[in-house]
């Protein structure tokens, strides 16, 4: 069986690893991981379905979902401090310009590129700032579960 893509989008907070870890917990919260829901569905909506989780804590989850992962967020250990470090990282200006030709992609054109999951592999992510008006609006989280 292949690895399943997951994505999350939120409004732009400098502290990327504070909005990571909110909607991680989030997510745990409501229950939106496998084994709970054996194949979440994305995009995340207000009509996504809030199961609650039967665990006590995220660990519990991660190993409640064995080798498989939670095909979520919730696999993501945190941001990856160095290119040697396991964790989510950003996507850099070289691959930004090469994938959009802006270092300030807007949402839409993150959201609409095939390419930018193209060179993870199972278990790995990135994130994505996206500007609005030359701001930065959105937080694009991205990866594939380990499956």
């Amino acid at each position: 069986m292949g690895s399943h893509l997951w994505w999350y989008v939120e409004p732009y907070e400098p502290d990327v690893a504070a909005v990571l870890h909110r909607v991680q917990q989030r997510e745990f919260q409501a229950g939106r991981y496998s084994p709970v829901i054996p194949y979440p569905a994305f995009p995340v909506t207000v009509n996504s379905p809030v199961p609650g989780t039967p665990h006590d804590s995220i660990d519990d989850a991660l190993e409640a979902a064995d080798a498989d992962g939670t095909r979520t967020i919730l696999d993501v250990p945190g941001l990856a401090a160095s290119e040697d470090e396991w964790g989510m990282r950003q996507l850099s200006d070289e691959a930004l310009l090469n994938l959009f030709g802006t270092t300030q992609p807007a949402l839409t054109q993150v959201q609409a590129s095939d390419a930018l999951t193209e060179p993870l592999g199972r278990g790995e992510s990135l994130y994505v700032v996206a500007y609005a008006a030359g701001q930065p609006a959105h937080l694009y989280f991205t990866g594939y579960s380990y499956d």
